[in-house]
């Protein structure tokens, strides 16, 4: 899956699959906003919605002009739409010694 950050010039953060690009246009899959949570007192956290909640396909094509920056997204971000929105697969961030495993 090659997930990315997307940047819109509306202002827009969107965590998508990117299925390909070509000059003029980026083809998107599972799009969702990023958009902070939290209230007085809270910690702020972010928070998915889908991009287009209303709309019955779940693959969009964006005109390359409305993108202002596209980015790899970090590893917490990636688990959390996954779990949502993709295989569910979660990476995890424990590094196993294969050598003490193999030992026994």
């Amino acid at each position: 899956m090659n997930l990315k950050l997307l940047r819109l010039r509306s202002g827009e953060d969107v965590i998508c699959e990117v299925l390909k690009e070509s000059a003029e246009l980026i083809f998107i899959k599972n799009p969702a906003m990023l958009m902070p949570v939290g209230g007085k007192g809270q910690q702020m956290q972010m928070g998915m919605a889908p991009w287009m909640p209303f709309s019955e396909q779940n693959e969009f094509e964006i005109p390359r002009d409305w993108l202002v920056v596209m980015s790899d997204v970090v590893k917490d971000i990636a688990n959390n739409y996954n779990q949502i929105f993709g295989s569910g697969i979660v990476v995890p961030d424990v590094k196993v010694d294969t050598k003490t495993l193999l030992k026994g």
